[in-house]
């Protein structure tokens, strides 16, 4: 993984290495339909218009919140907070006014407030854990997280050793507890000897890292959520997380095949090879290949089909097994081999997120061959 199988430590001197992302910027997605907005504002404007209040709702800097709880790792600023459709709260069985909730949560630091609002005989409840992390402790761990890095070593020890250097950041031990969830997922992924873990448990460690760093609004938590998001074929989440960096073009590049079937170009020309020492941190070695093929223009991997071929018969996790057929698929249209097209095509259509995608290429190369016939 990372810098433990690529060998960067060894040519680049430990300042290199940096917690810095450039991000997407920030978008705002309405629950009920999707459509996303570029503020806060916008998206309230058309929560209300297009889709009226029926029961009350609360929206914490500008989501909506659903009746799961959520955890709060940031402080609230008494504006984050917002409530509509309602004329009587409660936090923790106590009654408050309606006006005052925003206030009261903004100045909670460690605690779970239970929230129940209501209008008439509607009752909403919401749940808010709220543990704001501090960033000293935020950049304790990530401190403890470059000497792992640096010390070129990941198995069990190693993340056992960094566990215990960062007991003392009790405030975001949500943060550590995450890390740790994803460093494990990719002790089993990659079948480390001393991983007690069998290989299929890496998906569950994947999706509780995803769900423990998702709250922390950190460059290493954001990479390593978009890299969950990337293996799971979430390409679109992936490449909205990661910005300018290499995993977010390849991930809206699959994303621009999978949505625009019926396009005339194959995107063949990806972006200029891009290093980013945090990125390739936390990738596994398996992910590492698909990204350096997939971030290269289609006519430059023309000579090296033979070898993504070799791969894809590995011994893959599914999803990545995935991405490979939509590149060889895109790749061989392009190259003319419509026959090798149509065989991947085919290996994922019944995959309810790549119907589209394979059915439009099916159809386009069964188009080409008669008109060739």
């Amino acid at each position: 993984m990372g810098f433990w199988h690529t060998g960067y430590m060894e040519f680049h001197e430990p300042e290199d290495f940096d917690f810095t992302v450039d991000p997407s910027p920030p978008s705002y997605p309405c629950e009920h339909c999707g459509k996303t907005y570029l503020s806060k504002e916008a998206l309230w404007k058309h929560r209300f218009e297009a889709h009226p209040l029926r029961r009350p709702v609360m929206f914490l800097r500008g989501r909506e919140l659903g009746t799961h709880p959520v955890r709060i790792t940031r402080r609230l600023a008494q504006e984050d907070v917002r409530v509509e459709g309602c004329d009587c709260a409660t936090i923790n069985g106590r009654d408050i006014s309606v006006s005052s909730l925003p206030s009261f949560i903004a100045d909670v630091s460690f605690d779970v407030c239970k929230v129940v609002l209501s209008k008439s005989d509607v009752r909403v409840n919401f749940e808010l854990d709220i543990r704001i992390a501090s960033e000293s402790d935020l950049e304790g761990i990530e401190k403890q997280f470059r000497k792992m890095a640096i010390g070129g070593r990941l198995d069990t020890r190693a993340i056992e050793e960094f566990i215990l250097t960062v007991d003392v950041f009790k405030s975001a031990i949500g943060y550590c507890d995450g890390l740790c969830a994803y460093l494990y997922g990719i002790l089993a992924k990659e079948k480390a000897s001393d991983s007690s873990l069998k290989y299929e448990a890496y998906i569950s460690r994947f999706n509780k890292a995803a769900e423990n760093l998702s709250v922390y609004e950190r460059p290493l938590a954001r990479t390593i959520t978009s890299m969950v998001d990337f293996h799971f074929n979430h390409f679109r989440e992936a490449a909205n997380k990661s910005g300018a960096s290499r995993i977010g073009r390849v991930a809206n590049r699959y994303a621009f095949w999978i949505e625009s079937p019926n396009h005339k170009s194959a995107m063949q020309n990806a972006g200029n090879e891009f290093f980013s020492p945090l990125e390739t941190l936390v990738t596994d070695w398996e992910t590492e290949q698909i990204l350096r093929w997939g971030n290269r223009p289609l006519k430059d991997l023309k000579e090296e089909t033979d070898e993504i071929e070799s791969f894809l018969i590995r011994d893959l996790a599914e999803f990545d097994k995935v991405k490979l057929h939509i590149l060889l698929g895109e790749l061989y249209v392009l190259s003319g081999d419509l026959e090798r097209a149509l065989s991947h095509a085919r290996a994922v259509r019944n995959l309810p997120s790549l119907e589209r995608w394979a059915e439009a290429l099916i159809s386009k190369i069964s188009e080409d061959i008669e008109d060739n016939a």
